[in-house]
Parts: C-alpha cells; sequence; structure tokens
C-alpha cells in the first residue's frame, strides 16, 4: 500500500472512530472547536462540519490529526508529528517517511484525492505550529499535493490556517 493512501486512511479513520465514541452525548462531547481552511489552487475551502482536532499519543510520538469536511462534503486533513512527543511550536515540512503531510478528497471514497505525502512525487508540505498542548492547536500551512493514482496531477495549498480544540487519544 503506498504511503500516501495509508496516511489518508489513518486520518479518516482516525476522524471517524473518534465521532463515534461513547460518551454522555456523543455529538457535542466528541468534537473540536474552531476552524480549518486552506485555498486549493485558489478556491477557498472551509470545513463546516465534522471538525477534529486528535492527538493520538504512541509509545515513541504524538501525532496531530485535524481534519474535517466542507459543506459539499470535501475531505482536508494535516497530519503532524512531534518526536518524541515534545509538542513544541515550529514549522513541520514533509520527510521522507511521509510525515507531516496534508490531504484533500473530493468526497469521501472518491477517485479524485490529492495527498503531499511522498516527497520523491514532488509533494511538499510546510506546517508552522504557532502553538500546540494537550487541548488546543493553532497553525498555518501550504502545499503541494499530488493525485493518488496520476503523478502528473498536482494541485496547490496556499493560505491553510487552522485552530482547534484537540481531543487526546490513547
Amino acid at each position: 500500500m503506498k504511503t500516501r493512501y495509508f496516511l489518508l486512511a489513518i486520518s479518516l479513520i482516525a476522524g471517524l472512530c473518534f465521532t463515534a465514541c461513547e460518551k454522555k452525548d456523543p455529538f457535542r462531547d466528541n468534537k473540536s472547536e474552531g476552524y480549518l481552511t486552506m485555498k486549493l489552487d485558489g478556491q477557498e475551502l472551509t470545513v463546516t462540519k465534522q471538525l477534529t482536532g486528535s492527538l493520538h499519543d504512541t509509545s515513541a510520538n504524538a501525532m496531530l490529526v485535524v481534519s474535517g469536511m466542507t459543506s459539499d462534503n470535501q475531505l482536508l486533513t494535516i497530519n503532524i508529528l512531534f518526536p518524541n512527543k515534545q509538542l513544541k511550536p515550529g514549522t513541520y515540512s514533509l520527510d521522507l517517511n511521509g510525515f507531516n503531510s496534508i490531504g484533500w478528497m473530493k468526497s469521501l471514497g472518491s477517485a479524485e484525492s490529492y495527498a503531499a505525502d511522498d516527497l520523491t512525487l514532488g509533494a511538499a508540505s510546510s506546517v508552522v505550529i504557532e502553538s500546540i498542548s494537550e487541548t488546543h492547536a493553532k497553525g498555518s500551512f501550504t502545499g503541494v499535493l499530488i493525485h493518488d493514482v496520476d503523478e502528473t496531477k498536482k494541485k496547490t495549498v496556499t493560505e491553510g490556517k487552522f485552530e482547534v480544540t484537540v481531543l487526546k487519544m490513547y
């Protein structure tokens, strides 16, 4: 499985699983507050539903996943890896392992999906974390996304911004 499919699938699963957690009121208690916006080839996209900011705690690292859907069901996602679980502001760029990625899908399950998760194909991403804690994250991002099937197709992300309350996943 290509790295880009794996990261996008993990982001989708994390977001969907997170919204399915049981608490007193799963629709009120299991959602993030805030915003996620970006321009994709100049078109502004804004998450209006299922905004999720989740911090995944692994044995060695922490990963922040910010994702959600636009009003017409386009999916946006950003994944940032914090080595050694050190949550700190800074610039996090796409690396050879596919960490610190950005993804976009025309609609859930669509064949039209793009990701910045493979440097060898010309993808790029830069996520600037302005502030981060176990309960809040704020940042901006840009990148070049590559089509999941046709590597010659690219989309440019500009003016990406997010600020979300974070829900910690163990």
